[in-house]
Order: C-alpha cells, then structure tokens, then sequence
C-alpha cells in the first residue's frame, strides 16, 4: 500500500487518527493501572460479636465479621489472634481452626452451627467474603494436658457407675474424689478470660504481607462466671456421658 504525502490530511482524517491511536492505548492504559498501579485492599467488617469458651480445649474465641477485598481478588492465607488482658499484660495467641456458618439451625430450643476447618480462601475483587472464624491452639498444648492429669479421676468413674448409684448420687461421690478439687484447680489457673478490658489483633496474611485489625472488648462479672461453671462441666463431661445426661458449657 502506497501513501501519497502530497495530498494535505484534513483534519477530520487527523481526529481519526487520534482516535483510532486513543483507541488502543486505552486498554493498554488501563491494564497497566489494574497491574502495576492501583493496589489492592483487603477490609475486615466486624458484626461487633464475639464468643468467648473455655472447656477441654481451654480458652479459646470466636469473632464474627466479613472480609472484603478492594480493586483486586484477594487469597486470604492465615488468619490469627492475640488477645491482650490489660490488668497483667497476659496474651492469648491461637490460630483459626474453623469456620462457622452463619446461619443458625434451631432444633428442640438448641442453636446448631455447622463448620468445616479453616482453610486458605480467595475473595474476588470488590466483593466480600462471610468468615465467622474460631481460633484455638493448633498444637492443642492444654488440651494434652488436660487429659494427662484428668487419667486417675476420670479412671473413677466406671467404678461409680457400676456401683448402681443414679446421677445425682454419682456426681456427689465423684465431687468428693481428691483428684477432682486437684484438677479444678489447674483449670482454675489456665482460665484467661478474667474479668477487665482486652485489646484484640486479628492478623490476616495475603500475597507477601500481614494486615491487622485492632480492637478492644470487655469481660464483666457475668461472662467470667459463666465461663467459670465450665470449669466443672469439663470435669464432669464424662460422667454425663455414662449417665446419658445434657451437657452444659456456657
């Protein structure tokens, strides 16, 4: 194809140019910002809930809320907590272990969750992702504990169920066992949620970083001895089991 110069261009052919060069370097424009550019964010949008346990497992929380990724898709890679009393500066430190479904099943008055084990997970761009998370000890350090000095006490009761007692009978003889104060008082000293105020880091790590999210909450009176009957209830858990009775755990 041959171009004749000597012919002038008129500007409506000019502007066409521009156009048609506008044309294509937008994409490539645009790609560059949505690569190179512009950053992605990630947001963490609490519900303003928590749930705090202590049983077999020691002391472990939940935190509801809602991640959301900003300009970019986002593949969450570990989330953990520290939890920071301030009347002693004593730190609670666990990674996720599960997530929980936000949607409740009620069944004979009792609230049901389904969950399945924490595990990496991505978040398209500009969108979000529900994550009711549970955090515990991934080495389960307190737990094997628990059940290496919980061996001689529990060990009692096949001997208290054969001796034909009923349940109420049952727990006044296993109660009066030495071992049981013994054990009540090593769960008494593992308990972390005193009451007082905590500062609470929920670390989120993505691509080659860690993003934190900061908060504080309040235990009272009625949290702390609610969570305290549990020191009981994990002791007695076994002897429920034989009897066929409810659980309990706050």
């Amino acid at each position: 194809m041959k171009f004749d110069f000597s012919v002038p261009m008129t500007f409506y052919e000019f502007l066409a140019i521009i156009l048609s060069a506008i044309a294509i370097l937008i994409p490539i424009f645009q790609a560059i910002w949505k690569k190179w550019i512009i950053k992605e964010k990630l947001n963490f949008l609490p519900t303003g809930r928590i749930a705090l346990f202590f049983n077999q497992s020691g002391s472990y929380i939940r935190v509801e809320g809602v991640y959301e990724a900003e300009n970019k898709p986002i593949s969450v890679k570990n989330i953990s907590i520290k939890a920071t009393r301030h009347k002693d500066d004593r730190k609670l430190k666990l990674n996720w272990s599960s997530f929980i479904s936000p949607v409740n099943q009620s069944i004979a008055s009792n609230v049901l969750h389904s969950n399945e084990s924490a595990h990496p997970f991505r978040i398209e761009a500009n969108s979000m992702t529900t994550a009711y998370t549970e955090f515990g000890d991934s080495f389960d350090s307190f737990g094997k504990n628990f059940r290496a000095c919980t061996v001689p006490l529990f060990n009692r009761i096949g001997k208290i169920r054969n001796s034909g007692v009923n349940y109420e009978e049952a727990l006044a003889q296993y109660r009066a066992v030495p071992e049981y104060s013994q054990v009540k008082d090593l769960l008494r000293k593992e308990f972390f949620w005193e009451i007082g105020k905590y500062d609470l880091d929920i670390a989120v790590s993505y691509r080659e970083k860690t993003v934190h999210f900061c908060y504080t909450f309040s235990v009272g009176e009625y949290e702390q001895n609610q969570l305290l009957e549990n020191c009981d209830e994990a002791l007695i858990t076994p002897l429920k089991s034989v009897y066929g009775v409810a659980l309990d755990y706050h």
